[in-house]
């Protein structure tokens, strides 16, 4: 694939190359807006579920102060002995009192719209408020609640709380005496559902054991709870309180969830958008100034052979096309002016000589060496610097340095040699990222002239740029600190504010660098560069159990990178070589 891409034309290269950025650019942009979507989804599915919590457990609170006030009225010497009084008129005398009593409880509670007091036979003996218009009622044995209920003749809505009342002086066995009936407003639950409400047109209901609606927020017009529970437009939650059977249920439409994400999505549309035109804008400068000017070029190239003598390419671009033209005219002058002298010399000199020369090319090809790169790399600083093109030159010097550094000597340098190439690498990486990203170094001065490993900064750093800090929108900065320790190591720390990782990615990192003893650790690792796992190999290698790697990350914090090793053994490792 790579070869066939290879063997296409400049143009086709870079209609493939930008095709090719501009579908990848698309499938960013959909998945993203699908992974948003799911996210945004996931998080208010688990909210939504904690403010139900919330919602049932002020329910159980109202339940609880329910029993609380229900209990001490019931259980109140005054109702007690008028349960207990046989005599109708004892029970006339102390009407006023229960009635007074009954008037207390009410006050404690808003909701409670009256009060019901039946005896064992289930006769109603006092009552107080709203009535339910009952006579009688059976006995029952446990707290019960009502679902929904209408007032034939005011058509008013209620719902009712009834609690047995037993004779506690005959415990452990339960003797029946009577029950209270507590008339409620069903309006009470209004004001907890509203706290819960989540979006605008979210609605919350809360039906009884009959699947009746006793309170609700939101539109519940035409509301059916199968359909929407199968309805992909929306988050339906349900909750069942455990001690009245009641349903809680939550319904929130997806698309008020997503209203802000289609802004970004149709953001996403125009930067899509003006991207294209800007590549397009980009193909148009390509072809009409540096395509069809090569292209001419090439063509005179191609027909000089034939053409030849006094033939030049005419220079009408003011750009560095015109500068190479103006060049080759002027190289096409001098292979003329040198033509003609030594078409002067006689054969067996010329064939002489043309020998001698290809004898010395062949020399020189076999004889490049790094140094031949890194003096062309001084070369063209000094070019870029007579051309006042300072960056350039810059940039260039940094290049070279760091070339040198890498290739000179053996494989151990200074700690002072080892902060000088990050230097140099700093400065590279502050003109490729215009000084979005720093690189700054605090080092011990004591240690400048210790002896280490060489090349263990720069690429802790490379790492902490380019996984770390790269992919950021924001400026970021990488720390470097050279110390030594209470037990007398030397330290690296590497830090930079990037990224970070997630926690598998981390452990899997560091179970790879705990493997680097293991068979076929070199071929896995091979592919991947002069990483954390190459310079945690060497230091083991070097020190043993003497030396050390930790990494710790965390997922929109950054990165710290330690490397721990002797000084003491180092020397000596050094003087034996």
């Amino acid at each position: 694939m790579m070869g066939h891409f290879q063997k296409l034309n400049l143009t086709r290269q870079i209609l493939y190359l930008i095709s090719l950025m501009l579908v990848l650019l698309l499938i960013s942009f959909v998945i993203s807006n699908t992974i948003a979507k799911r996210i945004v989804e996931s998080k208010v599915t688990e909210t939504s579920g904690k403010i139900l919590i919330q919602v049932e457990e002020k329910m159980q609170s109202f339940y609880k102060d329910m029993e609380r006030i229900a209990v001490s009225m019931l259980y109140s010497p005054t109702v007690q002995t008028y349960l207990d009084s046989e005599d109708f008129l004892s029970r006339v005398l102390m009407n006023s009192e229960v009635i007074s009593v009954f008037s207390n409880t009410t006050t404690l509670k808003e909701n409670i719209q009256g009060i019901q007091l039946y005896n064992r036979t289930g006769m109603q003996i006092a009552s107080i408020g709203r009535g339910t218009g009952e006579s009688s009622r059976l006995p029952f044995s446990a707290v019960e609640y009502s679902g929904m209920l209408t007032n034939p003749n005011t058509g008013a809505t209620y719902y009712t709380i009834a609690v047995p009342i037993y004779n506690l002086d005959k415990s452990p066995v339960k003797d029946y005496k009577g029950s209270g009936i507590f008339i409620m407003d069903v309006n009470n639950f209004s004001d907890i559902l509203k706290n819960a409400k989540i979006t605008p047109n979210s609605r919350l209901l809360l039906l009884d054991q009959n699947k009746t609606i006793l309170s609700s927020v939101g539109d519940t017009r035409s509301i059916e709870i199968e359909q929407l529970q199968n309805d992909s437009r929306y988050i339906v939650q349900m909750s069942t309180l455990p001690l009245t059977g009641w349903e809680l249920i939550s319904i929130i439409p997806k698309n008020e969830l997503l209203q802000e994400l289609n802004i970004i999505q149709r953001l996403n549309v125009v930067t899509y958008a003006v991207i294209f035109c800007i590549l397009s804008f980009f193909l148009i400068i390509f072809f009409t100034r540096i395509l069809r000017p090569i292209k001419a070029l090439m063509d005179f190239m191609k027909s000089y052979p034939k053409t030849g003598g006094e033939s030049r390419f005419p220079v009408v671009y003011h750009n560095e096309i015109g500068v190479l033209a103006a060049n080759l005219n002027k190289m096409l002058d001098e292979i003329d002016s040198l033509s003609k002298e030594i078409q002067l010399t006689q054969k067996q000199k010329y064939e002489i000589e043309i020998t001698k020369n290809q004898m010395e090319i062949s020399a020189f090809r076999n004889q490049i060496n790094p140094h031949f790169l890194y003096n062309t790399l001084e070369c063209i600083s000094a070019m870029a610097i007579f051309y006042k093109a300072q960056d350039i030159g810059d940039i260039s010097a940094s290049l070279s340095n760091m070339f040198r550094y890498s290739v000179k000597g053996g494989d151990f340098s200074t700690i002072q040699d080892e902060i000088s190439h990050i230097k140099e690498y700093a400065k590279i990486i502050e003109y490729r990222f215009m000084g979005k990203i720093r690189v700054v170094v605090d080092a011990d001065e004591r240690l400048l002239k210790l002896k280490t490993i060489k090349m263990l900064l720069q690429p802790m750093v490379e790492n902490a740029v380019f996984h770390g800090l790269e992919m950021k929108i924001d400026s970021g900065v990488v720390q470097v600190e050279v110390k030594m320790t209470e037990q007398n190591q030397v330290q690296y720390i590497v830090q930079d504010n990037g990224y970070g990782m997630e926690e598998p990615r981390l452990k899997e990192l560091v179970a790879r660098l705990r493997q680097f003893e293991s068979q076929g650790w070199m071929a896995r690792e091979a592919t991947k560069g002069i990483g954390l796992p190459n310079i945690y190999r060497r230091i083991k290698l070097l020190y043993g159990d003497k030396a050390d790697m930790s990494v710790y990350s965390k997922r929109g914090s950054g990165t710290t990178v330690i490397i721990t090793f002797p000084v003491q053994d180092h020397m000596e490792h050094l003087e034996v070589e």
